[in-house]
């Protein structure tokens, strides 16, 4: 049996594991902008008692903030008394090894690599809420909404495309990440597949000459803005020539859920090809 083989097989009984002992919960703290996301979605916010800073419903709501989505307020989490705490990958080892000696149940999620993935947590999570029926829905129909856009992708057409994740260093989307899936769905090629750090030079892109750069910055308003004037400067660059140097909701394509993951792979397909 090849490794590949042995890691699918490896993923797939985690995931039905977790979900064969997955029991209904009532108070749920979220560490992760994504997962509060999830849990907005499938409309079991009346079960989240606590969240961070940067979930961005939450806070509106009012919720309990915990913390960020990397330093955390153990003692304010153990307060609220959850039935479980969901993490994900920024949540420091030394935070969940101390609640976990608080004996605060916690369930941390790897950060996912496909949309593929995506769903599979978010029907996970949906077990824990009562709402796994409507997580399956919400699948089903967002898989088939995903086919159509792919179906309405030019045949024949594969872009060269640079997502731009940070300004300084300069970052980008790198292999087995999500949002290397994004230029997957969309119907392009990633020009960063041979870096694995996420940090690239602008000489680099330019050598690399993609016809597409994506611009995904979390702080993006002004800098977004700076950075697309400053690749549009290089007009060497296809991307400059054929004027698709473009930037997306950085909220949506960060962290996405089933639903988000496939508004950016519409927009990015819109934006490609039109």
């Amino acid at each position: 049996m090849t490794r590949n083989k042995k890691n699918i097989i490896l993923t797939l009984l985690i995931f039905l594991s977790i979900n064969s002992y997955a029991k209904e919960v009532n108070r749920i703290i979220s560490l992760a902008p994504s997962i509060t996301n999830m849990i907005y979605l499938l409309e079991a916010q009346n079960k989240l008692v606590g969240c961070t800073n940067y979930c961005l419903e939450g806070v509106k709501d009012g919720k309990n903030i915990v913390g960020n989505a990397i330093d955390v307020n153990v003692e304010k989490v153990f307060l609220l008394k959850p039935d479980i705490v969901f993490t994900a990958g920024l949540t420091k080892p030394s935070t969940i090894e101390a609640l976990k000696k608080l004996n605060i149940n916690v369930l941390t999620f790897p950060s996912a690599k496909t949309y593929t993935e995506i769903c599979e947590q978010f029907i996970t999570i949906a077990g824990y809420t009562g709402r796994e029926q409507l997580a399956k829905k919400i699948v089903e129909y967002q898989k088939r909404r995903l086919d159509s856009i792919k179906k309405s992708i030019p045949k024949g057409e594969k872009p060269k495309i640079f997502i731009e994740l940070g300004a300084k260093p300069l970052f980008t989307a790198v292999p087995n990440t999500f949002m290397d899936d994004f230029i997957a769905q969309a119907g392009g090629i990633n020009i960063a597949t041979d870096i694995s750090t996420g940090i690239i030079t602008r000489e680099n892109v330019i050598l690399k000459d993609p016809d597409a750069i994506v611009i995904v910055i979390v702080t993006m308003g002004i800098v977004g803005e700076e950075e697309k004037a400053v690749w549009k400067r290089y007009k060497q660059l296809s991307a400059a020539r054929k004027g698709k140097i473009f930037t997306v909701d950085p909220y949506k394509s960060c962290g996405p859920n089933p639903v988000t993951f496939v508004d950016v792979v519409e927009e990015l397909v819109t934006k490609l090809y039109k």
